[in-house]
């Protein structure tokens, strides 16, 4: 009796395999195997998990697991500094930590909406037109609505974007997220690790040596 597959034979030997990493990152401990989870080298495996918690700013902790039935990993995606504090304050002061979430969003879209109306960015064409971070807003609409506002502002911050540069190039440092976390008046700037305001600290004195 016909049947149909998956697909043809021999396709997806040499293509990448999709992990599912918004399952693996929940914070479960878990197993995966060579040749059923994954497909590469078991170190280069173990690679992939790391590269994937520091884009996502967190932690990860994996074990080499082998038997009789082969090798794999056994791992651990762990929330970082950031998250941890935002945990501790809704524990323990929740207002107060609600109120600090919401006055460090109201800033954050400040900023783009005075960048998406004081700013102007030069076109393919060599026009100008308004400069709208709609990335960035989506970072931090995102971070709000799964409550992870802190490391989605910190994620921004660590890893320049075409926006920093949109504002050094016209000027407009007065309008650069990393100002919100350098600010240690606001209510949410305890959140922000020690190496989130470092960077910030680097970087906009970079731009001040550069000015």
């Amino acid at each position: 009796m016909a049947r149909k597959l998956s697909s043809f034979p021999g396709d997806g030997s040499d293509k990448q395999r999709r992990y599912p990493w918004s399952a693996w990152t929940d914070g479960g401990v878990w197993e995966i195997r060579r040749g059923v989870d994954y497909d590469v080298a078991t170190e280069n495996m173990r690679v992939n998990l790391h590269m994937k918690a520091d884009a996502l700013l967190r932690k990860v902790r994996t074990h080499k697991a082998r038997d009789q039935a082969g090798e794999g990993l056994v791992f651990q995606f762990l929330p970082n500094e950031e998250i941890e504090a935002v945990h501790m304050a809704m524990t323990e002061n929740p207002d107060g930590a609600r109120n600090a979430m919401n006055q460090l969003y109201a800033d954050a879209l400040e900023i783009y909406e005075r960048a998406r109306s004081e700013v102007t960015i030069e076109r393919s064409d060599g026009r100008r037109q308004k400069y709208a971070a709609n990335r960035y807003k989506q970072q931090i609409d995102k971070g709000r609505d799964e409550n992870g506002l802190v490391p989605a502002v910190a994620r921004i911050v660590r890893r320049p974007t075409l926006g920093f540069g949109h504002l050094e190039e016209a000027g407009r440092s007065d309008l650069m997220l990393e100002n919100l976390v350098l600010d240690a008046g606001k209510p949410y700037h305890r959140f922000f690790s020690a190496k989130t305001i470092e960077t910030a600290r680097d970087r906009m004195q970079r731009f001040e040596d550069e000015a």
